[in-house]
């Protein structure tokens, strides 16, 4: 059985029916989205888990494992939004995040949050269009504006943690894992998914 099919695979190079093929390019899916198994119960996620809309947070699908790790943020339309780190535990259906002791972010009024506290306030607010780079290197998660570094990390941040983005109020996130609008700071790079061998 197998002889004929060999047979007509032969046949089949000598038949031109004049049906000129191109290749159809096939798009890469990212491999660090925001998850869907992690978000808000109101919370939209859209552009194959880069894009967030609604009303909560979401995490990424992989904590951040390696050394230095660097991520962005796009914001689409303004509301009320927050960015940053957070743990498994940290409830994504209660906006803003930053007031529980599992999350860490940079929230959109300029406060940047952790358990209920203040740590720091930013004169330099983000704007629509602008672009946030987020750094984490295990002892420091520091932000960038449009490539300016805020100087104000936080620098206790604790235990496996996810990047972490939250909106309300109209506000529309664009998550980035690679190809970032800005260079990420010296020594630093994507987020690399953890592969183990079972």
């Amino acid at each position: 059985m197998a002889s004929i099919f060999c047979c007509f695979r032969g046949c089949a190079n000598f038949l031109d029916l004049g049906i000129a093929t191109t290749p159809v390019p096939i798009k890469k899916q990212p491999l660090i989205v925001l998850d869907s198994q992690h978000i808000g119960q109101e919370v939209v996620l859209i552009k194959n888990g880069s894009r967030i809309c609604g009303t909560g947070g979401a995490l990424a699908n992989t904590p951040i494992n390696q050394d230095k790790a660097y991520f962005e943020v796009r914001l689409q339309q303004t509301g009320i939004w927050g960015l940053g780190l957070a743990t498994g535990k940290a409830d994504l259906n209660k906006v803003p995040l930053g007031n529980d002791p599992d999350s860490w972010v940079l929230c959109s009024d300029g406060y940047l949050r952790h358990n209920k506290e203040e740590l720091h306030h930013i004169t330099q607010i983000p704007q629509e269009g602008d672009t946030i780079g987020i750094s984490y290197n295990h002892i420091e998660l520091n932000f960038y504006v449009n490539g300016q570094k805020l100087d104000c990390p936080f620098t206790n941040v604790k235990g496996e943690v996810y990047p972490a983005v939250y909106v309300d109020e109209g506000a529309v996130l664009d998550v980035v894992f690679e190809d970032f609008a800005r260079d990420p700071p010296p020594g630093y790079d994507k987020i690399i998914l953890e592969c183990s061998n079972l």
